[in-house]
Parts: structure tokens; C-alpha cells; sequence
């Protein structure tokens, strides 16, 4: 069987999997499904290397070879992982959507170590991020008809899942909408919002009439498990606000969201000064008990009211 097939059939397998009435093949449907796109990848590198399938080896070094001229040649029977199928892709200038193969990988990481049995909840959410990436690396990368290439009732079925999750994702976040943010870093979040528990985006308010943030409880709709705001929040955050963040640290500035001091959860909003999930802000007498110069949150929960350069004076002194 060729790579191209075994990718095209563990995908085939994994929606028939998920169409199966039986809880227990919920699992082995988001491993087939990711296994198949991570196959698919692996084909896009085989297509583009040369006669040896090199692009498909873990490692390859250049070896002189018997005509006095040097080749590439592959070094031990290790196959290309995730990492360095992200690094060749972007060499290479294929495109792919890494965020939704990441999301879809979460998922099925939470599926086998947090559950024994998964949720038919979180096996959608998988395989409608997967469905997006199996069009664009069948129709882009690899110039397959995903319908041909799939047969029609798997394609058929796939399309179903997503249109599903898309309806139960929707009703989700209309209930989230309702609620009367009160920092415009948790409304511009939601898209991001998460189960802490196993990933899936389905959370939604315990009370669909509420409008408090205060009073807003929230829950799973995947694995039923009622979540507190500041970890959904934390996890959001780090997903909005992670390039942003990156470029600050690079840049030598100070990251949009740091730890808030009175809930210890990453979601004091620096630009609003206040925390998105206890409403917690610096009292305005927050200042180092040395020098009498403003603190940071970061100053404030970590240092004992000293800013960061007396922090460092007092502990060389220690």
C-alpha cells in the first residue's frame, strides 16, 4: 500500500469510527483522523523529494559517495516528526493551518490521558479542525479532489461533522455573548475560550439568561465538567495574546497579561489594569516601600512590595 492510500484509509477509517453508535471507538475515530492528516503530510514531503524520499527521513547528512561526489543520504530509520515536518513545510512554502492541526492533536493528546473513554463532543470538535486541514493539504499541497480521493460518503460525512460542531459551537457562544464583559480582553478572548479539563471549545453558561460576569458559571458541553472563569480565561489569553506577548519579551517590553495578584491566574490585563477574571486592580498606594516608585502587577505579586531593582538589591544582601 502506498503512503498516499494509507493516509486516504486511516482518515476513512476514523469517520467511520465516529459514525459508529459505540463510545469506544470514539477514541480510535481522532486517532485515525490524525494519523491520516499527519500521513498526508508525510506524502506532500514525499512528492517533493527527490527519487529517495529523502524529506522523509528524521535526519540526512551528505556522504561522499562511490562516483567521488557527495549525496544526501538518510542516517538511521527514524521517519520525519511533527516538529520537522513544520520546519520543511515552511522551507518548502506549503501552507497549513498548524493552529487547527495543534488543536486537533490537544485534543487527542487529553483524549488518551485524561479519559478512557472520549466524548463524542470532543471527537467532532477533532475532526472538523481536522477536516479543514485535509482540504488544504489534499486540494493545495498535494492537487487531490478530496471528494475523489476520499469517496463520497466519507467526504459527505466529514462535511456533516463540521456543519454539526459548527451548530453546537454557535449555540455555545451566543451564551458567552450575553455576558457583560467587564474588560474588553475577555469579549475580544471568547473566540479562544476552552475546557481547561479536555480542550474542547464547547463551553457555555450553566444559565443562559445571565449577563453577569460575576454570576456567569460556567461548563463543558463535551465532558460535563463545571470550569472556573480564570483558568478559561488563563488558557484564552495565552492563545489571543501569545504573538503580541512574544514580541514584547523579544522587544524588551512588558507583556500584555502577567499573573494577578490576588488570584494568581495569568489574566491581569496590563493595558486595562485590572484582572479579566476577579476584577482586581493595583491599589493606587502601590508603590516600592524603598524608593517610592510605582509597581508593575508583576512587581507587586512577586516582589513584596519592592520594585524589581530593590527586589534584586535585597535578595543579593540575603
Amino acid at each position: 500500500m502506498t503512503l498516499f492510500a494509507n493516509a486516504l484509509e486511516s482518515i476513512q477509517i476514523g469517520v467511520e469510527d465516529l459514525l459508529k453508535n459505540d463510545d469506544r471507538r470514539v477514541l480510535s475515530a481522532v486517532r485515525n483522523v490524525h494519523a491520516g492528516v499527519l500521513l498526508l503530510c508525510k506524502e506532500k514531503l514525499r512528492r517533493l523529494s527527490p527519487d529517495d524520499e529523502i524529506l522523509l527521513a528524521q535526519r540526512f547528512e551528505p556522504q561522499p559517495n562511490d562516483k567521488g561526489k557527495v549525496s544526501i543520504e538518510a542516517v538511521g530509520r527514524s521517519t520525519v516528526g511533527v516538529d520537522d515536518i513544520k520546519k520543511r513545510f515552511k522551507v518548502f512554502d506549503v501552507s497549513l493551518d498548524w493552529k487547527r492541526f495543534d488543536a486537533m492533536a490537544d485534543i487527542r493528546h487529553h483524549m488518551e490521558h485524561s479519559y478512557y473513554k472520549g466524548s463524542r463532543e470532543r471527537a467532532r470538535q477533532a475532526v472538523a479542525d481536522a477536516l479543514l486541514v485535509i482540504r488544504q493539504l489534499l486540494v493545495e499541497a498535494l492537487q487531490e479532489d478530496p471528494r475523489s480521493a476520499l469517496g463520497s460518503e466519507c467526504w459527505t460525512a466529514l462535511l456533516e461533522n463540521a456543519d454539526l460542531f459548527e451548530a453546537e459551537l454557535q449555540t455555545c457562544r451566543a451564551m458567552l455573548e450575553n455576558i457583560g464583559w467587564e474588560t474588553e480582553a475577555a469579549a475580544r478572548a471568547l473566540p479562544d475560550f476552552a475546557c481547561p479539563s479536555c480542550r474542547s471549545a464547547l463551553i457555555r453558561q450553566r444559565d443562559p439568561a445571565n449577563t453577569s460576569q460575576q454570576k456567569a458559571v460556567l461548563i463543558c458541553s463535551a465532558c460535563g465538567k463545571e470550569t472556573e472563569l480564570g483558568a478559561v480565561l488563563s488558557h484564552a489569553f495565552d492563545e489571543t495574546f501569545g504573538a503580541e506577548a512574544h514580541i514584547a519579551v523579544k522587544d524588551g517590553g512588558e507583556p500584555p497579561i502577567s499573573t494577578c495578584p490576588e488570584c494568581s491566574e495569568e489574566t491581569y490585563v496590563l493595558e486595562e489594569g485590572r484582572c479579566a477574571a476577579c476584577d482586581f486592580a493595583l491599589p493606587e498606594d502601590a508603590t516600592c516601600a524603598i524608593c517610592g516608585s510605582g509597581l508593575s502587577a508583576e512587581e507587586y505579586y512577586e516582589h513584596d512590595g519592592l520594585c524589581s531593582y530593590h527586589a534584586h538589591v535585597a535578595s543579593k544582601d540575603d
